[in-house]
């Protein structure tokens, strides 16, 4: 009996291997922001060779680097910005995975605490890698309950995109968002804690850039009501401090901000592809004058 289960479950297991495998999932598997840090983690761990990734670039940052349309870029572009988390995960996970970019678009909105969330360290280690690297079942964003889940947003994305426009015509709403946004952002960090977290990035970014790996820094605009609060411009002037721009490529702002955003710091719907592209053709100058 216990052999006939086993042998069942054998069965059952390499049926849905060989779905997951040919099969081209394209819709979003995450139920919660946490996963959704995970699932793309773990992507990046298991599912991007590191003959792949030698010829990428890598955007990290933050939810605010998350709204960018990556499938707008081409096919040399990875995202690695994680919801409610940092610069410093994403850049932690590269240096973990010993994977080496062409080049690191860096995002400078955000600069949080500095541990690396253990659910990502846990992915790293052999117990988790060798299982999950064989079989694609075995990972987050193949559970059953995320693809069922998945499939069901894939298909009422319409009218959540809908709702989501409706919510954002809301002025009245919209006004208090930036509001509770502005309150955050009045408040400046200590330098101590700021020279802590740059120091950490520094040590980061220079090893980086011993390997030849390109850094590129990139700022993604706010409302115009937040993009002259005091921690915006002490986060920048801190960039731009630590990292000189002697040494190091920024992208500049867009001349004009005229974006629309869902609650004054994240860029919504066509606002998204627009400044995607715009950093797309500002990298490739970058990349061109050299």
């Amino acid at each position: 009996m216990i052999k006939k289960s086993i042998f069942i479950a054998v069965i059952l297991l390499v049926i849905f291997e060989t779905i997951i495998r040919f099969s081209n999932i394209q819709w979003d598997t995450s139920q919660n922001d946490k996963s959704a840090n995970l699932i793309s983690a773990q992507n990046f761990i298991y599912n991007f060779p590191a003959e792949d990734i030698a010829n990428d670039t890598v955007i990290i940052g933050s939810s605010i680097s998350r709204k960018l349309v990556t499938d707008s870029l081409g096919k040399r572009f990875v995202n690695l910005a994680f919801n409610a988390w940092s610069s410093y995960d994403g850049l932690e996970l590269v240096k973990l995975t010993q994977k080496k970019p062409a080049c690191l678009l860096i995002e400078m909105n955000v600069v949080g605490n500095q541990k690396l969330q253990e659910d990502v360290t846990a992915s790293l280690s052999p117990v988790s890698y060798y299982p999950n690297k064989a079989f694609k079942s075995f990972q987050l964003q193949n559970q059953p309950v995320g693809l069922v889940v998945g499939y069901l947003k894939n298909m009422l994305k319409a009218r959540m995109e809908e709702m989501k426009l409706k919510k954002r015509e809301n002025q009245e709403l919209y006004n208090l968002n930036v509001s509770m946004e502005k309150e955050k952002l009045i408040n400046v960090l200590p330098d101590s804690i700021l020279n802590a977290r740059f120091n950490v990035l520094k040590k980061l970014i220079e090893d980086f850039k011993k390997q030849n790996i390109k850094i590129v820094f990139f700022e993604v605009p706010f409302d115009e009501q937040l993009m002259n609060t005091a921690t915006v411009i002490k986060t920048r002037e801190y960039f731009h401090q630590y990292f000189s721009n002697k040494e190091y490529k920024y992208i500049d702002l867009p001349a004009v901000n005229d974006f629309i955003y869902s609650d004054g710091i994240h860029l919504s719907g066509k606002s998204a592809i627009v400044y995607t592209q715009y950093l797309k053709t500002e990298l490739n100058n970058i990349k061109n004058s050299n």
